[in-house]
């Protein structure tokens, strides 16, 4: 069940990232083609920001789920297994604070912004371009929930998955390297 809804959240921010970055490739052709014609948008500018911004808080959420930020996993697995627990769950508490007041502060700026609106479409409000803030957040810490029994098995086990991806990458081109060798 839950890797179900793991595969279904992922599925769903791959979808959201994707679609705005269609979206912002569009609006910035748009606004090249009505540049180039001297009529020029007065909103372009204002709308790939907002989009930029989304796109990184959807892919940065994503990437949780994905565990697949940056990282200093070989300090982590470097250490001996009561080490490499109490960092783990060092690292996961101070992931979700981090994030929890980050949503906590980015609602309660919300509603601060009342009926204000951008700038160029004044019929766009100012809450519905931050909410991506709160949003992402709670996915954020959603998706750091989600996956740590996987990770938490990882790190009992000593499997650093970095290490193994690379193994796997190595072993895949050396098997392609050996196919493209016989062919010739």
């Amino acid at each position: 069940m839950r890797n179900q809804f793991i595969r279904i959240l992922d599925i769903f921010l791959q979808a959201v990232t994707i679609g705005l970055i269609v979206v912002l490739a569009v609006i910035v052709l748009m606004g090249v083609a009505f540049r180039y014609t001297g009529n020029s948008l007065i909103w372009y500018d204002e709308v790939a920001i907002v989009l930029l911004a989304w796109i990184t808080y959807s892919g940065a959420a994503l990437a949780v789920l994905r565990n697949a930020h940056l990282g200093f996993s070989g300090l982590l697995y470097g250490l001996p297994p009561k080490g490499r627990l109490f960092l783990f769950v060092l690292n996961e508490v101070l992931f979700i604070t981090i994030f929890a007041v980050v949503l906590w502060g980015s609602w309660v700026i919300l509603g601060i912004f009342g009926s204000e609106t951008m700038t160029t479409l004044r019929w766009v409000p100012r809450w519905f371009i931050q909410g991506i803030v709160p949003v992402a957040s709670a996915l954020m810490i959603l998706g750091r929930l989600l996956t740590i029994p996987e990770r938490l098995a990882n790190v009992r086990a000593g499997k650093d998955p970095d290490t193994e991806e690379i193994e796997h990458e190595i072993a895949r081109a050396e098997a392609e390297i050996a196919a493209q060798s016989g062919q010739h």
